[in-house]
């Protein structure tokens, strides 16, 4: 079989065993049947050597014993027991297999000697593995879980590798507090036999991936990893997290996956020169993803601010700056639009302070229209009704009347929000909210389309210039924005 063939075998096997399979809650064993079980949609065999019922299901000796055919094996006995448990599966002619147990070449010794040990047994036998030390896997499509320790998933267009299972939980909780879904996942430990890089091409060619998220400490196949960076990012775009920047860092990397961190600075160049998206943390990766999904590409560099307070549009325009982006002057035509909306207050520049005035969506129509800006910047505005009644103790005489004031508010808001998803298209500028108090409200009509359509205000200036920023090198990059690209 081809890698394509083999991979989707992995993610989408009609039949799954769990070697060491378990009754005891707190095993690997136990977790990971539990939600194969729990999901279901495929046969799903136990292999315990010791018991004769695991979790309602016979438990076979060995993997032999199956009487079926099994496409994936999940291996979760004490290391030592692996090279075992993988002979087995070459003589079932097993397809492929997740090695969850750790203890093996992050420590040195024995252990890297019985992963090499491993690696032999599953080549003779045609196996592909995750792993070994790793969280399993998942296709949120195919219903399949091998990883127990998640938050909840939703189905969408985000693909995650990560040689850390503990990040990689960070990752997909944040993602889902930002209404973001995935459709692939996979830890993949210390890499023995399926590298980063065997991921990554896997799921350039997976329709239901449309973003390709990374956790690294190492990579085993540089040039390779670059080759196909390169290809995939004019497609595709590819948002990494490498760790190990520090001499600390890269020494630590060793002892958690056995990767080799390699010098950062030419990672850096490397990334630069392919495309790849770099982060430095879990929060600023799910926020430019977010920018990516929701945002057309801009045309360059120059943003407008429009705050509904003073201190927003301060730190905003400082945020920007601080990224390399630019505030333009007004044009003329805007100037005059805004001083109709806005009392004499309002601070005559961009950044746009209105000066304490109702927020009024003529105003952004306006900084969307105008031919000096390339994006938009928008603090304090979105979903105010709900939040601002949030803040306030209302009588209980009164909550009926508040209650529809905010639906009202919202219906209009809704109507405005639907106008500039329009004018984004059509004038090809990314219009970005940040607003503190949004996310304490994740409920309502507004919130729902906001979600929909991956424009959930971030949760400050700071990280909305931030996800800006990236997006705009990405442009930049692909030769839709001015700039070296």
């Amino acid at each position: 079989m081809n890698l394509k063939e083999q991979l989707d075998c992995l993610f989408d096997p009609r039949s799954v065993a769990v070697i060491g399979a378990s009754n005891d809650m707190m095993k690997w064993g136990f977790n990971i049947l539990n939600i194969l079980l729990t999901r279901g949609g495929r046969d799903i065999y136990a292999i315990n050597k010791n018991g004769a019922d695991v979790q309602g299901l016979k438990a076979y000796h060995s993997i032999g014993d199956v009487p079926g055919p099994v496409d994936v094996a999940v291996i979760t006995v004490p290391f030592r027991d692996i090279p075992a448990a993988m002979e087995e599966c070459v003589s079932k002619r097993v397809k492929a297999a997740v090695i969850i147990s750790g203890g093996l070449a992050e420590t040195g010794g024995e252990g890297a000697r019985i992963e090499r040990e491993v690696l032999k047994i599953a080549r003779r036998g045609g196996i592909r593995f995750v792993g070994p030390n790793c969280m399993g896997h998942f296709n949120a499509f195919s219903n399949l879980f091998t990883v127990p320790y998640l938050p909840p998933v939703r189905k969408g267009p985000l693909s995650l590798i990560s040689q850390s299972g503990n990040t990689s939980q960070s990752i997909v909780y944040l993602a889902y507090e930002m209404g973001l879904g995935f459709s692939k996942y996979v830890s993949s430990g210390n890499e023995a036999d399926l590298h980063f890089e065997d991921y990554l091409e896997y799921l350039a060619r997976d329709d239901k991936t449309k973003i390709i998220l990374g956790y690294v400490e190492g990579l085993r196949e540089g040039r390779r990893f670059f080759e196909l960076a390169k290809e995939i990012t004019r497609k595709k775009p590819i948002v990494i997290m490498k760790a190990g920047r520090t001499e600390a860092g890269a020494r630590a990397t060793q002892s958690h996956t056995a990767s080799l961190a390699g010098s950062d600075l030419v990672s850096e160049a490397a990334f630069k020169q392919c495309g790849v998206i770099r982060v430095e943390e879990v929060s600023e990766m799910v926020d430019v993803t977010l920018a990516l999904l929701g945002q057309p590409l801009p045309r360059g560099r120059r943003v407008g601010v429009l705050s509904t307070g003073g201190g927003g549009a301060v730190m905003a325009a400082d945020a920007l700056m601080r990224q390399g982006l630019e505030l333009p002057a007004l044009s003329p035509a805007t100037m005059d639009k805004l001083d109709s909306i806005f009392s004499r207050r309002w601070s005559h520049g961009n950044p746009v302070d209105n000066g304490g005035d109702p927020f009024d969506y003529a105003s952004l129509w306006a900084m969307m229209e105008d031919k000096n800006t390339d994006a938009v910047l928008i603090s304090g505005a979105a979903g105010v009704s709900r939040n601002m009644a949030g803040w306030v103790s209302v009588p209980d005489l009164m909550s009926e009347a508040v209650d529809q004031w905010i639906e009202a508010s919202e219906a209009d808001e809704l109507v405005d929000v639907t106008r500039l998803m329009e004018l984004m298209k059509a004038y090809q500028k990314p219009a970005v909210f940040c607003n503190l108090a949004i996310p304490n409200k994740k409920r309502g009509d507004l919130y729902k389309k906001l979600e929909q359509s991956y424009d959930v205000p971030f949760l400050t200036p700071e990280r909305a210039a931030k996800a800006l920023a990236h997006l705009v090198e990405y442009s930049e990059y692909l030769g839709v924005a001015r700039g070296e690209g």
